[in-house]
């Protein structure tokens, strides 16, 4: 169990990573990759009911989304940051 935990945790280091780089397409890359795991657990039938392939890709999605969404606040956050610096060391 503590191998699912840290594969976890690793995932979401690389996802918050991607996510607060200059393109924003990086952070695209983990929830991409999520929708593709859950339609091949879809169709090689490793999930009894259809009802939990929804819950489990719903749940998944929108913490990868929120995750992404975060790290475009950091980014901008970060570069405005960066602008006001330059602005002030121009005054």
């Amino acid at each position: 169990m503590p191998h699912h935990l840290l594969f976890f945790v690793l995932i979401c280091a690389v996802h918050y990573f991607l996510s607060t780089r200059a393109s924003v397409y990086w952070g695209a890359i983990m929830p991409t990759a999520y929708l593709v795991y859950c339609g091949w657990i879809f169709t090689a039938h490793q999930i009894n009911h259809p009802i939990k392939l929804i819950l489990l890709l719903l749940f998944g999605l929108s913490i990868f989304l929120i995750e992404w969404e975060e790290g475009r606040k950091i980014f901008k956050k970060k570069q405005q940051d960066e602008l006001n610096k330059m602005k002030t060391q121009d005054i």
